[in-house]
């Protein structure tokens, strides 16, 4: 499932570079791409969760691609590329990827910032803060590392970081968080959950670490 490919390998580079043992990085790069040769849609530049998704299709016959499990994709990329060396196979194909994913993205924000839980069905779709704070958190780092044009990136990034703003709620708790799943399901207002609150300090790192650069 694509959302591993934010959780081991990043792991497994540093333990690379803390080493000095290439195998570990050799292991994950290997493994990273087999996964991404697997569930990787070319025509919509996004991920299926997992094989059980590949004919799945919504009531409109639409594919079904999960925004968290796209969001676990798109901000292991940040994790990764800067631990991948300079100007090798594994950082240029990274950095195509993470740039192609992102144009992408950038097509199928909402006008209040936020990412629909089914990235492919906004319409009537309530905010959802955990793939929106991956998916800002990875546009903000993209700029700030000259990945992503920053006129073009930027309002994103702000529309992004706005609306995670407003999912705060009264007793300071993130809502609108998906509860653990696999696939787009209901969210409320006062749905939160511990990887929601990762994805909003993530976002929120980035975004200062760009504000830096003004």
């Amino acid at each position: 499932w694509c959302d591993a490919l934010f959780m081991a390998p990043p792991a497994m580079l540093e333990l690379s570079a803390q080493t000095g043992d290439a195998r570990y990085r050799t292991y994950a790069m290997r493994e990273y791409w087999a996964t991404v040769d697997f569930l990787f849609d070319p025509a919509e530049h996004l991920f299926y969760r997992d094989s059980r998704f590949f004919e799945r299709r919504d009531d409109r016959a639409r594919k079904q691609f999960w925004s968290r499990g796209n969001g676990w994709v798109f901000a292991s990329m940040p994790r990764i590329i800067p631990l991948l060396p300079k100007g090798s196979a594994d950082r240029r194909r990274m950095e195509a990827l993470f740039v192609e994913m992102a144009a992408r993205l950038k097509e199928l924000q909402k006008a209040d910032g936020y990412w629909s839980p089914s990235l492919l069905a906004p319409e009537g779709s309530p905010p959802e803060s955990s793939g929106t704070g991956f998916f800002t958190y990875g546009m903000a780092w993209g700029v700030k590392a000259g990945l992503l044009n920053a006129q073009q990136y930027r309002p994103v990034v702000d529309r992004g970081w706005a609306a995670l703003e407003r999912a705060i709620q009264p007793d300071g708790r993130l809502g609108w968080v998906q509860q653990v799943s696999d696939r787009p399901e209901k969210v409320e207002a006062s749905d939160t959950q511990y990887y929601g609150v990762g994805a909003f300090l993530l976002a929120a790192t980035a975004v200062a670490a760009l504000d830096d650069r003004r």
